[in-house]
């Protein structure tokens, strides 16, 4: 009785907060409705950022997903992090390195490269991978670590231009780097970076490289099913989704261990 009337009286005191709460839940299940309706098949996850168990490292617990659902703790693999970013806060391929497995990592950013090398095993490549073989210039913004613009295709948004600064940095196709590191089987690859998905996929050559999972960063309400169709094309599975954030594809032929 106690906790009703002190729900009542917060309801009366700020009835606007609890207004845009109904509201936020609301547009929450009313996303989840349209895109079950487009992919009923496709897993959902909720995009949060509250990890459901200690040990694993990723933003909204795509490591934890993948572990549950096809790697179930397996001791040895091999991973590709594009895009990792910071070699612990928030990274996809820590958990599975904490395993054992072996991998490399495609990581442009000048402040992060020292911290890879001090706190991973994994081969690190200060380049950035696209669809061409030249220079590329990153939009850094100095009060974030990571990435906020990659080469021309993504807009730094309210950013207060006096808050960011470019650099340059070489750019180059996965599938000639893989081909040099006689790489062609990956258990799982981790892509984020930044709006430049698409560009990196385009540089796959997906019948020399054999990639078992693959979380896609599709960062919008829905996703873009340009990204979709081309890993439908690929022979891909469009498994899962962490709303308004990642993709998780399986290749068609994956048998989980």
């Amino acid at each position: 009785m106690k906790i009703r009337k002190f729900k009542m009286f917060i309801r009366s005191v700020m009835p606007s907060f609890f207004q845009l709460l109904a509201i936020a839940k609301y547009s929450n299940l009313l996303q989840i409705y349209k895109f079950r309706t487009k992919y009923p098949n496709v897993r959902i996850f909720p995009h949060t950022v509250m990890r459901v168990k200690k040990g694993f490292y990723s933003l909204d617990n795509q490591d934890f997903i993948l572990d549950r659902y096809f790697f179930k703790g397996k001791k040895k693999g091999f991973f590709c992090d594009i895009g990792g970013n910071h070699p612990l806060i928030g990274n996809n391929t820590k958990y599975f390195e904490d395993l054992g497995w072996r991998g490399v990592v495609f990581e442009p950013l000048p402040h992060m490269v020292e911290l890879w090398t001090k706190q991973r095993k994994a081969k690190l490549f200060s380049i950035a991978l696209s669809d061409n073989e030249g220079e590329g210039s990153f939009a850094v913004s100095e009060y974030s670590d990571g990435v906020m613009s990659f080469m021309k295709n993504t807009s730094l948004g309210a950013l207060d231009k006096s808050e960011i600064y470019d650099i340059k940095v070489r750019t180059r196709l996965f599938k000639d780097v893989m081909n040099e590191e006689n790489i062609t089987h990956i258990d799982y690859l981790s892509l984020d970076v930044e709006g430049h998905e698409m560009n990196v996929l385009k540089g796959i050559d997906f019948n020399k490289v054999r990639i078992d999972v693959l979380t896609i960063e599709n960062h919008s309400l829905y996703g873009d099913d340009n990204i979709r169709n081309m890993m439908i094309n690929n022979g891909y599975i469009f498994w899962g989704r962490v709303m308004n954030l990642d993709d998780i594809y399986v290749h068609t032929d994956y048998k989980v261990s």
